[in-house]
């Protein structure tokens, strides 16, 4: 496809949001850094970390508030653009657990390694005899 015969088809678009779903999921994610930059913005002063204004923007942006508004609603819930989601969620999963793999302390994991181990079979063991005891509990109020 020509250059100008792509500006065209997006320039002469009616609805510009739903010809590419690329361009498309780019513009959502976007408007969400913006919207949750705001957020942070707002609530920096009165001390709130980064990750309250991201949990308030989410809300804010969810169903719950803002996408009762039809035209917010068909532009930031498409079914054009989940699988696009997926993907960049699923790709930047994996650079976020690199990420925490290269920050790893492998000599103070060995060091620690015997107290962590108790730790966590203690943990195991604990959620394993709460489950059991929940579930005994549960059958003879059933019966």
């Amino acid at each position: 496809m020509d250059v100008a015969q792509f500006a065209k088809r997006a320039i002469c678009q009616k609805d510009l949001f739903n010809f590419n779903p690329i361009i498309t999921t780019g513009m959502q994610a976007a408007c969400m850094l913006v919207i949750s930059r705001i957020f942070h913005l707002i609530l920096t002063p009165s001390g709130q970390p980064g990750l309250v204004a991201n949990i308030i923007a989410g809300l804010v942006l969810g169903p719950s508030l803002l996408c009762k508004i039809k035209k917010l609603q068909e532009f930031f819930i498409q079914s054009s653009s989940i699988e696009y989601y997926q993907l960049l969620t699923f790709n930047f999963g994996v650079i976020f657990m690199f990420l925490i793999g290269l920050d790893t302390d492998v000599p103070y994991m060995r060091r620690n390694q015997r107290l962590a181990s108790t730790f966590a079979f203690e943990g195991i063991i604990a959620c394993t005899l709460f489950g059991a005891a929940s579930a005994i509990a549960i059958l003879h109020l059933l019966k």
